[in-house]
Formats: structure tokens, C-alpha cells, sequence
């Protein structure tokens, strides 16, 4: 965790910037060579909690930034260390590109020395040489054997011996080379430090200035700067950039539109219906036999808030035991709730609930309940029989840090989960990742962000965007839904996604994307089936992969005159009849059929989100009782209520997932 090459020059580094300095002595050792730490007597950790622990005491620190672009190890510890003492962690070089960042340390006056290497292609020779002098080298090395120009995997340490916010420079008068291995191919050295001393900059005007006013000069991006290709104008929608100076201003005529119209303007305000049927309590779980298990039906029907949230989360816990699982094994939950103002309150009991190590992925959106919560959840437990070569390790990813890779989960909540082959993604939202903030303009820049923190994340879990096979669109009004669709097949068609709208959504975002994606998902087929139904449509599609041992639809009932592109934007009159009882189970019976189509089980288990929209004749009871005639089949459904589905006409949207 710490380095202690370079160690004699701290103090000068301090007195350079013109900060205070703490330290303090470790005896730990890394006790704790997992991921992910957990708080251990005699940890070297423990010893960064105190003294940090002192400096936020005497310092009335807020935040701790650390350097991390790639490291988990190191930036879950000091995240680690943050949570206890209350602090932010700030992490904005993680996951840059390194060659990106190098030369902008290089171009922002950074002279840094090598003072250790250790690493193919880095020699003795190169000690004391500055970032400057070895950039085209690390560039060479890095192509020839894939060393990491910024050193991350410990390639070498460097020693800043000057940058803009130094108001003294340093300079090393006398040090020694130290070689712990003469290795031909990798050899080990580094400098020690015998004597150094400082010297006086702009004759010691700097002094004088505070450090951000000796950055004036320093071109630093903002947040903003970070997402500039989502938020700029996009000059290849309305000029030709290969055209002659002569169409220029009609150019910027055009970038000036194009930026004006990218503003959030309120769509006219949609009528919200609330749902004032009794909401069924019916909670269920149901396993495939290779450990994972899926919960749905949960309610928290208590006129209490909190009360409701724990009540839902009993209901859970009891399921979850029955099942010989622990909360810890819940690798993904959505929490639908009544009134988005209440998202602390239900926070606050989740987090009691659940705990903060390798948490969850977790959607949270409101919809027109008629009680205060209901949710589903995904679990996986691997198997305990040794040899057993279907179970699978998880791996979470769970940055807490503010970064400008994607939005930091600061609770108890990933930004992913993979099991073997499958990667769960929490769901995401327009934040602005370097300050946090909500993007405040139109839908597909909202749309556009989030969707590029959904690329970033899947790529951390070793996936990509067309590795997504199915996902749900939630967005706050009808009228997004045609943008958001076209932003999304922009970059893949591989998935299959519905678009649902919901009266809110956390932060007064307009969209938010929740997706699932499996790293063999070249494999899977595809097929679009339907089947009329009384004075109904049934349209469904459907991705399998090739053992056809995973399968995902999604299936909407609309009136006749639907189709399953969604491309309706205006009322469509209702059917003059109401789909009956008998009607509803076939619709039911033929979405089962292909779901569960070649399966290699007699009865898999079945995970169904069924949309409904308020105010048809649809309505949760309805539904219930219909679907209870399926009850020797194992599924696992969740009734939800819904503003909108993916068109006027669509009256129920189900989400289906089969995996044995």
C-alpha cells in the first residue's frame, strides 16, 4: 500500500507548496490482501485511519484525494478510511488514459523525476530523468511490452521536484544509486536522497498567492471539460467540415442552434395517474440449479414510510433465509417507490439492511404505487460442492470516489456485479461524474451521458456495449421515448430494451437506464414473434444465446392497431372490448411458450416484470388472479404500474428473463 522510496523529501515537498505536513509511524503489514478491505488490528490501514483521523481534527479537512488511475486495492482503502471518518474521497485520475495524462502533467509544468524502476525495458540509466526526457520512451515500451506509461502496475516512482503549485522549487544536491537486482531483463533500482534543499521562485512572489492563484496560468479542465463530447455542439449534424470558408458561417450559424436547442426545455406536463387498487402482497423466490435465485412480489404496504421499507425488506429477509442465503448474496435489487421525496428515508433503512461490503447493483424509480414500496432482487450463491465446475466467483465493481470516469456510488450500492459470464449494472442517471451534478439539458444529451457511463462501466467489468443483451428505458415522459431509442441504437441493436415512463426519477433526472449484459452475447440469436389475441397484438422479442440455457423477451400487448416499434406519439383509441380472464392466461400461455423455448429443463424458473399502465382496464388485482393460474410453474412475478409504456396503445410491457 505505501511507498518509501523518496521518503527523505516529503517534508520539502510541504514546505514547497507551503502546507503542513502529518505523519505517522506503521508497524502494520497488509494483514488484508484481499480487493476489498474490511477494518483489521494491525493492518498498515489502521495506521492511515489515525492519521488521518488527526488531520481532520486539526485540519477541518473535507475530502482526501489520492492518485489512483487503475488500482483498486489502493483506491478501495483510502475509500475505506473516508466512510469512517465522514470524508470524501476524491479520485480524478482514475481509469484516464495514461497516455492522455502523462502528457498533460508533462504540458501543465510538472517536473517529475523517475527516482525507482522496475520493469521491463527500464534501466539504471533512466533514475533521475525527468517524465519529460522518458515520455517517448514510455511510449516505446509501452507498445513493445505493454508497460504502463504512467507506471500504475509499479513499473517506477517518481519525485516531483517542481510543478505551478510549488512556491519553492527542489533541488537534489546529493543522493546514491541503489540496485536490489542486477537482473539482465528487469532490473530493480532506486535513488535515496543524502541532501536536498529548496530555492526561491519569481523571487518569492508566489508565496504571496494562494494555490489556486498560482494555477491562473495552467490550463485545468473543469467537470464540464470532461464531457465535452456530450455537452458540445456536434458540428457533423449541420456542416460538411469538408466544405470551403464560404460555408463557415452558416457552420457556426448552425453550432449555434444546435447548442441553443440542446437546452432542457419542460415538455408540456404529463397526466399522472396513481393506482388505487389494493396492491397484491405476494412475495416469491424461486432458484435454477446453478445457484441463482430471483425474488419478486415484495410490498411494504405500512402508511409509514420507514415502517413500509422495513416491512418490504422483512419480507425479503424471510425469503432470503428460507433459502439458507444471506443478505450479502443479493447481487441486484429495484426499489419501486411512491414518492421519490421519500428516497432518504428508504436509503437510510436499506443501508441498515444490507451493509457495505460487495454490495448489490440497485434501480430505484418512482411509479404510481398505491402503497409506499415494492422491489425485486437478484441473488447468487456459488455452489459448495467442490468440483462443481457451474458455479461461479462474483466480482463487484463499487467506486465510492468522485472521479471524472463515471458517477461515484457512495452507498451501499456497484456500479456492477459479474458472475462468470453475466454482468449486472447498477442503474444510471445523467450525473456529471466530476462534480456530481445533474446534466441540465435536453434528452439526448441526458441520454448520451448515460449512456457513456454504461460503456465505461460494462469495459471495467472486461465487457462492451453490444455485450448488453436486454435493458429497460425508465424516462419521465412519453415524449423522450423516440430519442432515447434512436440514441440507443446508435451505438448497438444488439439488446432488447423497452422504454417504460414513470412520473419520477432520482435527481429530477429524465431517464434512467438499467441493463444487463453477458460477455457471449456475438452468440446469441434473435427473433421477433407475435400472435393476435382477441382484439389484441402480442408482440415479442426474444434473444437466446447458443446453449440456450439464457433467454430474455420483451413482450407488449397492445391494441390492434400497435406495432412493436413504438413509433406511435399520438392516443390511439381503445379496443370497444376488454380482454377477459381466459384471453389474458392465452397471451400469458404464448409468452411462456417462447420464453421458455428450448429450454433444457421441463419447468425453468421464469423472472417476469409485468408494466401495466394506470387507468386501463388492467389493473394489478386483475392480473394477480390471472397469473396465480400459472402457480405450478416457477415464476417469479413483480406487478408494476406504470405512466406510460412504449407506445399509446400498449397496455401491458413484460420483461422476461429464463437462465438455468
Amino acid at each position: 500500500m505505501f511507498q518509501t522510496v523518496g521518503h527523505q523529501g516529503v517534508k520539502y515537498i510541504a514546505q514547497a507548496v507551503g502546507l503542513p505536513i502529518y505523519r505517522y509511524p506503521t508497524f502494520g503489514k497488509a494483514n488484508v490482501q484481499e480487493k476489498y478491505y474490511y477494518p483489521t488490528e494491525s493492518d498498515e490501514v489502521e495506521d492511515l485511519f489515525k492519521l488521518l483521523s488527526t488531520v481532520k481534527e486539526r485540519e477541518n479537512i473535507e475530502a482526501v484525494s489520492s492518485g489512483a488511475i487503475l488500482s483498486d486495492y489502493q483506491r478501495n482503502r483510502v475509500e475505506n478510511v473516508c466512510n469512517r471518518l465522514g470524508l470524501i474521497s476524491l479520485s480524478y485520475l482514475w481509469r484516464r488514459d495514461q497516455d492522455e495524462l502523462l502528457d498533460e502533467m508533462i504540458q501543465s509544468s510538472v517536473n517529475a523525476i523517475l527516482i525507482k524502476v522496475a520493469a521491463l525495458g527500464l534501466e539504471i540509466k533512466h533514475l533521475g530523468k525527468s517524465i519529460s526526457e522518458m515520455q517517448p520512451h514510455l511510449v516505446k515500451i509501452k507498445e513493445k511490452y505493454g508497460v504502463n506509461s504512467c507506471g500504475e502496475g509499479g513499473e517506477y516512482e517518481t519525485f516531483t521536484l517542481d510543478c505551478p503549485l510549488f512556491a519553492k522549487s527542489i533541488v537534489i544536491d546529493e543522493y546514491e544509486s541503489i540496485v536490489n537486482s542486477r537482473d539482465n531483463v528487469a532490473p530493480v533500482g532506486y535513488l535515496r536522497f543524502t541532501k536536498i534543499h529548496l530555492e526561491e521562485k519569481d523571487n518569492g512572489e508566489l508565496e504571496k498567492l494562494s494555490l489556486s492563484e498560482r494555477l491562473k496560468n495552467v490550463l485545468i479542465k473543469s467537470p464540464q471539460d470532461y464531457i465535452a463530447e456530450i455537452i458540445g455542439p456536434e458540428l457533423h449534424d449541420g456542416c460538411n467540415l469538408s466544405e470551403d470558408e464560404n460555408d463557415e458561417h452558416a457552420c457556426e450559424s448552425n453550432s449555434l442552434k444546435a447548442s441553443n436547442s440542446d437546452q432542457f426545455h419542460p415538455p408540456s406536463p404529463m397526466e399522472i395517474l396513481y393506482e388505487e387498487e389494493d396492491y397484491p402482497d405476494a412475495p416469491v423466490v424461486n432458484r435454477n440449479q446453478t445457484g441463482w435465485f430471483w425474488f419478486g412480489g415484495i410490498v411494504g404496504k405500512h402508511p409509514d414510510v420507514t415502517s413500509a421499507m422495513e416491512e418490504a425488506l422483512e419480507k425479503l429477509s424471510s425469503l432470503i433465509q428460507n433459502e439458507s442465503l444471506c443478505p450479502s448474496d443479493i447481487v441486484a435489487m429495484t426499489l419501486y417507490i411512491k414518492d421519490m421525496s421519500n428516497y432518504k428515508i428508504i436509503n437510510e433503512v436499506y443501508v441498515s439492511w444490507l451493509g457495505k461490503r460487495n454490495p448489490a447493483v440497485r434501480v430505484c424509480v418512482e411509479c404510481p404505487l398505491n402503497v409506499h414500496v415494492a422491489l425485486d432482487a437478484t441473488a447468487y450463491k456459488e455452489s459448495q460442492e467442490s468440483g462443481d465446475k457451474r458455479t461461479c466467483k462474483r466480482h463487484t465493481m463499487h467506486v465510492q470516489s468522485i472521479s471524472h470516469w463515471a458517477p461515484a456510488n457512495i452507498g451501499p450500492y456497484s456500479q456492477a456485479v459479474r458472475v462468470g459470464d453475466v454482468i449486472l449494472v447498477a442503474g444510471q442517471i445523467p450525473l456529471i461524474p466530476g462534480n456530481m451534478n445533474l446534466l441540465d439539458m435536453n434528452i439526448k444529451r441526458q441520454c448520451r451521458l448515460t449512456l457513456r457511463h454504461i460503456d465505461r462501466i460494462v469495459k471495467a467489468m472486461d465487457a462492451k456495449l453490444r455485450d448488453i443483451v436486454q435493458g429497460i428505458c425508465f424516462l419521465t415522459h412519453c415524449s423522450y421515448i423516440a430519442d432515447a431509442r434512436k440514441e440507443w441504437e446508435r451505438r448497438t441493436r444488439n439488446a432488447i430494451v423497452d422504454y417504460i415512463v414513470v412520473p419520477n426519477l432520482p435527481r429530477g433526472a429524465q431517464v434512467e437506464w438499467c441493463v444487463w449484459a453477458h460477455r457471449d452475447n456475438n452468440r446469441f440469436e434473435y427473433e421477433e414473434t407475435g400472435k393476435c389475441v382477441a382484439n389484441f397484438r402480442i408482440a415479442i422479442r426474444r434473444r437466446w444465446n447458443y446453449e440456450n440455457n439464457v433467454s430474455a423477451i420483451v413482450c407488449y400487448m397492445s391494441t390492434g392497431s400497435s406495432n412493436s416499434t413504438g413509433n406511435l406519439t399520438t392516443e390511439a383509441s381503445l379496443p370497444s372490448t376488454e380482454l377477459n380472464a381466459n384471453e389474458l392466461s392465452e397471451a400469458f400461455d404464448y409468452l411462456l411458450c417462447k420464453l421458455k423455448k428450448g429450454s433444457q429443463s421441463t419447468n425453468p424458473t421464469c423472472n417476469l416484470r409485468i408494466f401495466y399502465k394506470v387507468g386501463s382496464f388492467l389493473g394489478p388485482s386483475f392480473l394477480h388472479n390471472v397469473l396465480s393460474k400459472f402457480s405450478t410453474q416457477n415464476l417469479v412475478i413483480t406487478i408494476i404500474p406504470a405512466t406510460h409504456l412504449h407506445n399509446f396503445s400498449t397496455l401491458l410491457s413484460i420483461y422476461g428473463i429464463r437462465h438455468e
